[in-house]
């Protein structure tokens, strides 16, 4: 089984993708969050696909556009860097995104989602893998849309089963990803699950109803558990390793952000948005996570922080 670190915009960036390659080295792939492949790369970009910063990790870029030049052209882009391979975002719900058809809004126009894929296959002299959902509104449309997928040669398809309109809330929709089991030939793409993977549990009724999948993205889960990789693959941690390991894995994140931000409330936003999911880990979580939220200076932050990893 292969496990992979969902792109999650503004949180798995170099810095976190780093800590987990220190720390909690069981993902075998990562994915930056999505490059607006309409632009060109700005430094900020540069700066989290540069090879220097990812050493020892494999990374794929993704792509948000649904026009195949653009996907073509920052191929063009990254090659320099050693990339030769681009994942395209079809499946983010954001409403910014999906109001100019991009990300999962795609998937309402079936028609649209063909001739950009045509042309895009038929251009590409590379590896393009593809993130989707199974719908828009509802998944009416998915046996359309999963059809239009197994016509061409995609390298990867991971399938979130939901819909835009589910965000990420709501059940995932199994049946869909059994339909995509059905329908696309393993021997020409790969197929990864992605969502609600968050403890042995769920992982456990993934792949007893799904024995032949290989690949598993996890998002959420992995900020809320970094070692939920090692826990379903049976590695072993007592809770003074754990602690050591995500004490190690925290510094190292927040001390990676103080040194790119010019200020540290920048910073602490930044580790709050990880705490949001980490916060269950520890004992009193709820009464933690409000203090956390409440802080407003970095000697508060560590202080708050420090006494966390002491009651662990």
């Amino acid at each position: 089984m292969k496990f992979f670190l969902a792109p999650m915009q503004g949180l798995t960036g170099y810095i976190v993708r780093n800590a987990f390659h220190h720390h909690f080295d069981y993902i075998d792939k990562y994915y930056t969050p999505f490059i607006p492949a309409a632009k060109r790369m700005n430094a900020k970009i540069k700066r989290d696909i540069d090879p220097v910063n990812n050493d020892g990790i494999t990374l794929i870029p993704q792509a948000m556009s649904i026009v195949a030049d653009e996907v073509i052209d920052l191929h063009r882009q990254l090659a320099p860097y050693g990339y030769d391979e681009i994942n395209v975002n079809l499946g983010c719900p954001s409403g910014t995104v999906v109001s100019k058809k991009r990300g999962s809004g795609i998937l309402a126009y079936p028609d649209m989602l063909d001739s950009f894929l045509d042309e895009l296959y038929t251009k590409a002299d590379f590896p393009v893998s593809i993130k989707t959902r199974v719908g828009f509104n509802d998944d009416e449309l998915w046996p359309e849309l999963i059809e239009i997928y197994s016509k061409y040669p995609i390298s990867e398809l991971t399938v979130h089963p939901r819909v835009q309109k589910d965000f990420y809330k709501n059940t995932p929709r199994l049946d869909d990803f059994a339909l995509a089991v059905q329908k696309i030939n393993p021997d020409k793409t790969i197929l990864c699950y992605n969502r609600d993977i968050t403890d042995t549990g769920s992982f456990k009724a993934l792949t007893d109803r799904f024995p032949d999948i290989d690949e598993i993205m996890v998002g959420r889960g992995l900020f809320a558990n970094p070692a939920l990789i090692a826990e379903l693959t049976g590695v072993r941690m007592d809770k003074a390793e754990l602690r050591e390991r995500l004490k190690n894995w925290h510094d190292e994140i927040l001390s990676g952000y103080l040194s790119i931000f010019s200020g540290e409330k920048d910073a602490i936003f930044r580790m709050k948005e990880i705490w949001a999911y980490m916060h269950g880990l520890f004992p009193d979580s709820e009464k933690l996570w409000k203090k956390i939220k409440k802080c407003q200076t970095l000697n508060d932050y560590q202080s708050i922080v420090r006494m966390a990893f002491d009651a662990f």
